[in-house]
């Protein structure tokens, strides 16, 4: 009587609760890369082009006694095409220069929640997304997103809200291992990344967001992102955000890669939003002095990592990251229809100094994006755009002209194609 008592409480709990509510939805998805900059010649390797396709299995169940649930994901990403001097490009599986597809178990964490009034808490185990979470990222721009393996908590009490999280592994978009993390040069072992943030929206137009993250004993970067929308006219109004970060090299630091002691970087953005347009400019200002060599804002956190910045700097071909460089953005975009989205954008860098010479890279291109009202679920992108910097040599420095004359200019064109379509299968 007791095991059929068992059995009826554990069936109710499946039909009723975390199974009788659930859903699973597939997606695929199409991506294409190119990149043909000549900036890594220095080293043999040209054009790198990879293309894929890939199948996304996403389950969520219900909420049993809406306090417990599961969330899983499988991904596939099968290649299609990749050039010769493949390298990645974060699409495929790179074996040792040979490009392959893959697949994994990509998600799989165990929810729970509680809520009363306008006051939220949920607390995520396993391996999860942890999207601009603290000072930690994933992408979902290829064929198959990151994943960390942690533990997250996230709350809500009016404008406030809380989160943080301690991970101790990563899974990478383009490789199927489950990987831990190591510092840059001594290749040692990091524990853990812990991290978090404070957002406080005190209404909607207003958002102002601390964070705060670091690997152990490694590597700690705090900043302050913060942003309002101020309307002065029908359908038009005046946007602006800014960020600043710190990031500073704890006891087992090397200085060996990105800079020697610390790293700040700053960006200022202001906007103009104008019925379906929106047009604006950014400046930033990076300092990361490195001992022997050209320092940049490293925004990782050691081997096997991704971190992130709020930045524009952060760019689509280059990174305008560099100690003293500054950098001038515009861009404007429209939305053409409903759904259909386009746009230009453009970066300048400048102010570098390397051994006495001057370096300047810029970059721009033009984008859009539609996802047609007919067609539910269905998205299209397509960005394109040339990109100047500069060639880096075997130490991964600016590769200088002879007696100091100048430097040798990297140039290419890059660009992202990618069709997705989500399919609600139950």
């Amino acid at each position: 009587m007791a095991a059929a008592m068992l059995l009826h409480v554990s069936g109710s709990v499946f039909a009723n609760g975390l199974l009788g509510a659930s859903h699973l939805d597939l997606t695929l998805k199409n991506v294409g890369l190119i990149n043909t900059t000549d900036q890594l010649s220095d080293r043999g390797v040209g054009d790198q082009v990879a293309w894929a396709q890939a199948l996304h299995l996403d389950w969520q169940s219900g909420w049993y006694r809406d306090v417990v649930s599961v969330n899983a994901a499988w991904y596939g990403v099968t290649k299609l095409y990749a050039s010769d001097n493949f390298m990645g490009r974060d699409l495929l599986r790179d074996n040792q220069g040979h490009a392959e597809g893959f697949n994994k178990l990509g998600q799989l964490y165990l929810k729970t929640r509680w809520e009363q009034g306008d006051q939220r808490l949920q607390m995520n185990l396993g391996w999860q997304p942890l999207a601009k979470f603290g000072v930690l990222n994933i992408t979902r721009s290829r064929g198959a997103p990151d994943s960390w393996e942690a533990v997250s908590v996230d709350g809500t009490a009016g404008p406030l809200r809380a989160r943080a999280a301690v991970t101790r592994r990563f899974s990478e978009r383009d490789s199927p291992e489950k990987s831990r993390f190591y510092t840059l040069s001594g290749n040692k072992s990091i524990g853990y990344i812990a991290t978090g943030d404070l957002t406080w929206t005190p209404q909607p137009e207003t958002s102002v967001r601390l964070v705060a993250g670091g690997s152990e004993d490694y590597l700690l970067r705090q900043g302050i992102e913060v942003s309002h929308r101020w309307p002065f006219a029908d359908e038009v109004a005046l946007l602006s955000r800014g960020v600043f970060y710190y990031n500073r090299g704890l006891s087992e630091w090397e200085g060996a890669r990105g800079f020697t002691h610390s790293a700040q970087h700053i960006y200022g953005q202001l906007g103009l939003q104008y019925g379906d347009g929106e047009t604006g400019i950014g400046w930033s200002k990076t300092r990361a002095k490195l001992e022997g060599g050209l320092g940049h804002f490293y925004w990782h956190f050691g081997k096997n990592t991704r971190g992130f910045i709020n930045s524009a700097a952060d760019g689509e071909g280059n990174d305008y990251i560099n100690d003293g460089e500054q950098m001038i953005y515009l861009y404007s975009q429209y939305h053409l229809a409903p759904g259909l989205l386009a746009g230009v954008y453009g970066n300048y860098g400048y102010n570098v100094r390397y051994q006495g010479v001057a370096l300047h890279e810029w970059e721009y291109g033009a984008f859009a994006s539609w996802e047609p009202e007919s067609v539910k679920n269905l998205r299209l992108f397509l960005g394109l755009g040339p990109s100047y910097s500069w060639k880096l040599d075997r130490r991964n420095q600016p590769s200088l002209a002879a007696e100091g004359k100048g430097f040798h200019r990297a140039k290419g064109l890059g660009g992202l194609m990618s069709i997705e379509y989500r399919l609600g299968l139950f």
